[in-house]
């Protein structure tokens, strides 16, 4: 009896089936190592097409791929069925977004027939037969996917390796031996929504976008030269050389003055966030999707328990020296003048608001105060509090009160619209809610920008609760900066 069990074990197969497009799929369920929602996902720089980024798992980088793109489908807005199937490959783990999860079968292997020679919309090479069910109404094609996902077995293009240089890279060499770095010093920014950062050693200044002198018979990725104290700099638009959509200059656009080896060029960013210092410990070896993405990766840094992840770039390796020789005048050389900030001044030198409008106005408070922005939810109403207070609000289990900046301004009430939003600010440790008509944008400009707050106020609002105003445009747009210190001060009172 008992080896007749263990016989019917060994002629079944258990599967997980999933579906994309119109078709349903298996993969042996050994390979399966859980099954989770698609998560945020960070792009990764010329990745193959069928890459859809990576994400932060319990502490690790999750490479994912977009299963519809990698079997030649179109392309489809993940919803709520859609899941990531997250595959043991060689001891790595690699994400595969499919429509919808469907079950988990045991199939005889009688019931498994080799695939066709020509199967529709599958590489039959990663095919390990056809799986007919319900008398042949229901076939599952039945994927090799830990063979599909090792892309080239020589091993130059794997989609989840390890890049040995970068671990090496990750210790300095002194004379007493090897000793670990405890952290690196980043200047971050953002590139269509996701954020970069490069070491800020091989960051000599961060400058806004001047006139730009177009060069022909160049890689499209140039947008030019520009002259820097009688250096040439070649400019490097990282949007077109990531591939990305054409983005017009703003207020915002920056470029940073990059070391990129045995020649200096300007980076050109969407804009540029902030220097950080990052340990280590919280900086892992970048997925390898292909060759180039590999090598153009240093690190991932994941910040803020994996919330935050920034894409660490090798500046040496985004382009050559030969690939801008052309461009006549550049010799590579590049002199800062002695006076220069240095990059952690220039970028404390500016400010960054969320601005927000109430009524006609428009306010700002200061990011570092801002942890998170909500659209208006229901509010529990506090007996005898004063009258500015709406009520108090559940945050995730925390009981945060709600004020209303209209009423605090003594400005007439207004009816709530899908516009208006709650800001929750911190101050000394205390989180509070602010209600507004609407949250215009996170803004970022110089504090020159910035004047002393005027005695009288058009607005008829206490000058004491604002503590500049800043001048944008050339002074068509005012934003009222609020003191939310002594704002929240005064409702605490």
């Amino acid at each position: 009896m008992a080896t007749g069990i263990n016989n019917a074990s060994f002629n079944e197969r258990q599967l997980v089936t999933f579906q994309l497009g119109e078709d349903e799929f298996g993969v042996d369920i050994m390979d399966v190592k859980e099954i989770i929602r698609v998560p945020d996902i960070t792009r990764v720089p010329n990745a193959p097409s069928y890459v859809e980024g990576a994400c932060n798992l319990r502490g690790n980088v999750l490479p994912i791929i977009d299963g519809r793109t990698w079997l030649n489908l179109e392309r489809k807005l993940k919803d709520e069925n859609s899941r990531v199937l997250v595959i043991d490959v060689g001891g790595k783990a690699t994400g595969i977004i499919v429509d919808k999860v469907s079950e988990v079968v045991r199939v005889n292997t009688v019931d498994i027939e080799e695939p066709p020679q020509i199967v529709k919309n599958v590489d039959s090479d990663y095919l390990n037969g056809v799986v007919k069910l319900d008398n042949g109404n229901r076939l599952i094609m039945l994927l090799d996917v830990v063979k599909a996902l090792c892309v080239n077995s020589t091993g130059k293009e794997q989609v989840n390796g390890q890049d040995e240089n970068l671990q090496k890279n990750m210790t300095v060499q002194n004379s007493s031996g090897t000793e670990a770095i405890d952290e690196e010093q980043l200047v971050s920014f953002i590139l269509d929504k996701e954020e970069y950062a490069i070491g800020i050693m091989e960051v000599k200044e961060i400058i806004r976008v001047p006139q730009i002198v177009k060069v022909p018979n160049c890689e499209a990725y140039i947008e030019g030269v520009v002259s820097i104290r009688n250096n040439l700099l070649p400019i490097i638009n990282l949007r077109t050389y990531f591939g990305m959509e054409h983005l017009d200059l703003s207020d915002h656009t920056r470029i940073l003055v990059v070391d990129m080896g045995n020649f200096t060029a300007g980076i050109m960013v969407d804009k540029v966030l902030e220097v950080l210092r990052v340990p280590t410990s919280v900086i892992q070896p970048p997925p390898r999707f292909s060759t180039q993405s590999g090598e153009l990766l240093k690190g991932v840094a994941k910040l803020d328990n994996g919330k935050r992840m920034i894409l660490m770039l090798e500046p040496s390796k985004l382009v050559s020296a030969d690939e801008i020789s052309g461009i006549s005048g550049i010799d590579g050389t590049y002199e800062q003048d002695t006076y220069e900030m240095s990059i952690t001044r220039q970028v404390l030198d500016e400010e960054q608001l969320v601005a927000f409008k109430i009524d006609s106005e428009e306010y700002g408070v200061k990011i570092a105060n801002v942890q998170e922005i909500n659209r208006m939810t229901d509010v529990t109403k506090v007996p005898r509090a004063p009258y500015y207070i709406d009520g108090i609000v559940n945050l995730r289990g925390n009981v945060i009160p709600v004020l209303n900046l209209r009423r605090f301004f003594k400005l007439p009430d207004k009816q709530a619209t899908d516009a208006t939003r709650i800001i929750i600010v911190d101050f000394n440790g205390k989180r509070t809610g602010i209600v507004v008509d609407s949250v215009s944008e996170v803004l970022r400009f110089e504090k020159t920008l910035i004047e002393a707050t005027p005695d009288v106020l058009s607005s008829g609002i206490d000058s004491d609760y604002v503590e500049g105003v800043g001048k944008l445009d050339g002074g068509k747009r005012m934003i009222l900066i609020l003191d939310i210190s002594k704002i929240l001060s005064f409702s605490e009172a």
